[in-house]
């Protein structure tokens, strides 16, 4: 009953809207090794430790390792070269893990079932386990580092309907279009590559937080910022990305480079036609 349970709030979590209407702080990134990049509506920025996070941010770490705190009663960190996005509703929070490597470990004595995280091939609500997943364009890796975690196959179109229990110290793989397999143990590629900051528990920060920051503006996101996402194996909604980004397509080069790789996409087809609407009622 519990893992029904999970699943059919799973199910739920993965419906989300991927933009946050208010500009709500849900997170706070408690430490930075190096500034990092974030997406914020349609702009780029550069920021660090203490900039406060909301739904819809997409975070790029390069070649930093970072903390996050405050999320859904969780400590996150993220690994050099990792991407996610965060989306939200009024109850719950999902990380969507493009490519990288991700930390999670619940705060103690809290419900985690309003987090979730997708990496396109597997899915999971956080419980009382502490996991380490890491997303290639080959693989999704997972190791339960403590506790239980329920993990969820998903189809090409982000559906699914087979879990898997996953113990203590268990370690899982999926490849494209392959099955979720388990093994007694992490393979030594997986140890070899494991950040160095993975290798002892989250400790939360707290008070030590440094004071909230404002994100240095460096430009407007190009198409190239954003292509990662719209083409990712995410299943993100192109109606979301469409919407989001429609303030750029005033921007002839943006414009052009959508109308190149969008061209025929529904989603994309009728902003630019919204857009050539706008320009002819002047």
């Amino acid at each position: 009953m519990k893992k029904l349970s999970i699943v059919l709030l799973l199910a739920g979590l993965l419906q989300l809207p991927q933009t946050l209407a208010a500009t709500a702080n849900i997170g706070v990134i408690a430490y930075a090794e190096k500034p990092l990049k974030l997406i914020r509506a349609t702009t780029l920025y550069t920021v660090g430790a203490g900039t406060r996070l909301q739904g819809g941010d997409i975070l790029q770490t390069g070649a930093a390792g970072i903390q996050i705190e405050g999320l859904a009663s969780a400590t996150l960190a993220l690994g050099p070269d990792t991407r996610i996005l965060i989306a939200t509703n009024r109850t719950a929070a999902q990380i969507n893990l493009l490519d990288g490597w991700l930390k999670l470990q619940p705060v103690p004595g809290s419900n985690h079932t309003n987090l979730a995280v997708t990496t396109g091939t597997l899915a999971f609500t956080v419980t009382q386990s502490a996991s380490v997943i890491h997303v290639t364009p080959r693989q999704t890796e997972v190791f339960v580092e403590d506790g239980n975690q329920v993990v969820k196959e998903l189809g090409a179109h982000g559906k699914g309907d087979h879990s898997v229990n996953l113990g203590h110290e268990d370690f899982a793989q999926r490849s494209a279009g392959g099955a979720l397999t388990i093994v007694a143990r992490p393979e030594q590629a997986f140890i070899d590559a494991l950040p160095r900051q993975f290798l002892d528990p989250l400790v939360p920060l707290g008070k030590k937080t440094p004071a909230a920051t404002e994100p240095k503006k460096e430009r407007d996101v190009t198409y190239d910022d954003i292509e990662p996402w719209v083409i990712s194996p995410l299943n993100l909604s192109q109606q979301m990305l469409a919407n989001r980004f429609a303030p750029r397509l005033n921007d002839p080069t943006f414009r052009q480079a959508v109308k190149i790789n969008r061209g025929g996409v529904l989603e994309w087809e009728l902003e630019l036609l919204r857009l050539e609407r706008r320009k002819n009622a002047h």
